[in-house]
């Protein structure tokens, strides 16, 4: 909210780009649960309950793909690159090229 609310009369000056890299950091290793491990992409996300669903995309050697989750779903999207294998919920799911995966989202909703 430091540039939306224009706390300290100085949005004009330009974007705080560390507060959006924490709030991207936020979404996509928090909510989204993103963690690199023994050279693979792993996945854990969980969906706010006051939320209806959240979306990122991500680089990972030479790979862009999308995540979208939604209250039932979760849907992968490889964008870029070849086929690659990624960890969704500790289960492994080969993204091919140029398609979606949807998956359904195992029941992890965060309550307030």
């Amino acid at each position: 909210r430091l540039d939306l609310n224009d706390y300290n009369n100085d949005t004009e000056d330009g974007c705080h780009t560390t507060s959006m890299a924490g709030t991207w950091m936020s979404i996509v290793e928090g909510f989204g649960g993103m963690r690199v491990k023994d050279d693979k992409l792993h996945f854990n996300p969980v969906l706010p309950v006051q939320w209806q669903s959240f979306s990122f995309k991500v680089r990972f050697r030479q790979h862009i793909i999308q995540l979208t989750i939604n209250k039932n779903q979760i849907i992968l999207d490889n964008i870029t690159g070849e086929n690659i294998s990624v960890f969704i919920q500790n289960k492994l799911v080969t993204l091919k090229q140029d398609e979606s995966t949807i998956l359904n989202l195992k029941r992890k909703v965060l309550e307030q």
